[in-house]
């Protein structure tokens, strides 16, 4: 009380200036909090980079039981293994569903449309996806992560192309076809980002046509699924990354190809779908995430290859000749 009346009897600018300087404190405050989360999150990142570079190597040897097997039995999806390890032995990234999603699409030959937030999107994706689908890159991203997209290009867990460079698309839709049957044993489907290009965004950019044209002409059925919050575990634009994130994800029903003779109705059809996977995806109030099901993949086991077989072997030999390096540089630098 007292201290209210002394307040009460203070000047109008007396009261005014203290109401200044605490707004000033707050203010500073909040800002020295947010150097210091940015300047964590940068440190993070750069301590996730090289694993993420090293990733589709490290993921075999974390799953040694499948990894190394050199017969002809079923086994895990390389890709899953791959998408595992990133989602939730590195970054410990959880799904949760959104209200409203609906299961994911596990028919043959699907397009798995996807939001294009970050880095991560190519881990969580393919995790979502349980393994299922390869993934649709520009090959900018072979010359920065030469030992992630060398193997996974190799096994087929990854479709490189020059997104400036494509003036034939029959071309690259036979590219894609070929894809499809030579890995037919181990992947069904293919996610893609059908805006075109990272958004960060609360609002949604049109969606590219031509890989739904790709999906009409073959037949193909056609899922959105968009995730919220991908941007925040693993980001190059934010330079930034975060682990035990928990997110979003919606899925929407699948809309079959052959179901629409003329294009527009196709188009319109899935730009609807999209629309509400993405509004249902964002929608989700951070303190009601908890209250939703947990989304926990399917590990789908697909035909053993000598790809894969390969790939393993040659990163247990790097791996192993790495190490070696490393001991002698360590010993040689003790001893001098």
């Amino acid at each position: 009380l007292c201290r209210a009346r002394d307040a009460s009897s203070m000047p109008d600018g007396a009261n005014a200036a203290r109401d200044d300087a605490g707004s000033a404190s707050a203010s500073h405050s909040s800002s020295s909090h947010s150097a210091l989360d940015a300047a964590l999150g940068a440190v993070r990142f750069a301590a996730i980079a090289p694993i993420f570079a090293a990733s589709f190597q490290l993921s075999l040897f974390c799953n040694p039981r499948d990894a190394l097997r050199l017969d002809q039995r079923a086994r895990l999806s390389t890709s899953y293994v791959w998408a595992r390890f990133m989602t939730r032995t590195v970054m410990n990234v959880r799904l949760k569903l959104a209200p409203g999603s609906r299961e994911l699409c596990r028919e043959r030959k699907v397009v798995y449309l996807c939001n294009h937030r970050a880095w991560s999107d190519f881990f969580v994706d393919v995790y979502s996806t349980e393994g299922r689908a390869f993934t649709m890159s520009r090959m900018l991203v072979a010359y920065a992560f030469p030992l992630f997209m060398a193997p996974a290009m190799f096994v087929g867990a990854v479709f490189g192309f020059n997104r400036d460079g494509v003036r034939d698309k029959e071309q690259l839709n036979r590219d894609l076809d070929a894809h499809f049957e030579t890995f037919h044993d181990s992947y069904g489907g293919v996610v893609i980002y059908p805006e075109g290009t990272r958004n960060i965004r609360d609002y949604s950019l049109p969606l590219k046509r031509g890989m739904l044209r790709y999906a009409h002409t073959r037949r193909m059925s056609v899922q959105v699924i968009c995730t919220a919050g991908k941007e925040r575990v693993f980001s190059s634009h934010l330079v930034s990354a975060e682990r035990d994130c928990v997110l979003p994800i919606y899925f929407s029903d699948a809309i079959h190809a052959e179901e629409y003779p003329d294009f527009e109705d196709f188009y319109n059809e899935v730009r609807a779908r999209w629309d509400d996977a993405w509004e249902g995806a964002n929608v989700v109030r951070e303190r009601d995430l908890e209250s939703l099901p947990d989304y926990a993949p399917k590990e789908l086991l697909v035909k053993a290859s000598t790809r894969a077989d390969i790939v393993a072997a040659t990163g247990a030999i790097l791996t192993v000749a790495s190490l070696a390096f490393t001991y002698m540089a360590f010993t040689r630098f003790v001893y001098y």
